[in-house]
C-alpha cells in the first residue's frame, strides 16, 4: 500500500495517510527506514508564499527544486 507520511510519531514509527483513505495509520519500520523518511519528509516542505495573501506563488519551478 501507498501513502503520505505525515509525521514521524517515534524512533521507529511514521504516521502515514494511505492514498484513497481519509485516516492516518502508525506503521514501524527500522530506524534507518525512519531516518530516511524524516530527510525526504523535511526536504519536500520548501514552499514559496506570498505573506499577505497567505497564498503560493505561482511563478516558482517548485521541479527544480525536487531535483
Amino acid at each position: 500500500m501507498y501513502g503520505f507520511v505525515c509525521g514521524i510519531v517515534e524512533g521507529d514509527q511514521a504516521l502515514v495517510k494511505p492514498f484513497w483513505e481519509e485516516e492516518t495509520v502508525t506503521v514501524w519500520g527500522t530506524k534507518e527506514q525512519i531516518a530516511e523518511l524524516r530527510v525526504a519528509k523535511e526536504a519536500l516542505l520548501i514552499v514559496f508564499y506570498d505573506e499577505e495573501t497567505m497564498m503560493l506563488e505561482e511563478e516558482e519551478d517548485y521541479g527544480a527544486l525536487a531535483g
